[in-house]
C-alpha cells in the first residue's frame, strides 16, 4: 500500500514539475513589450 502512495506522490510531483516548466518557459519566451511598440496604443502617441 504504502508503493502506491509513494508512486502517486511522485507521479503528483512530476505533473506539477511539469506545469511550472511549460508556465515560466511560455511565460519567458512571450515578450509582452513587444506589442507596444509594433502596436502603440492611441493615447502612447499623443504623448
Amino acid at each position: 500500500m504504502l508503493a502506491w502512495w509513494l508512486t502517486t506522490f511522485v507521479l503528483f510531483s512530476f505533473l506539477i514539475a511539469m506545469i511550472v516548466f511549460v508556465y515560466f518557459t511560455i511565460k519567458g519566451a512571450v515578450n509582452t513589450e513587444d506589442a507596444y511598440r509594433i502596436d502603440p496604443l492611441p493615447d502612447d502617441e499623443q504623448k
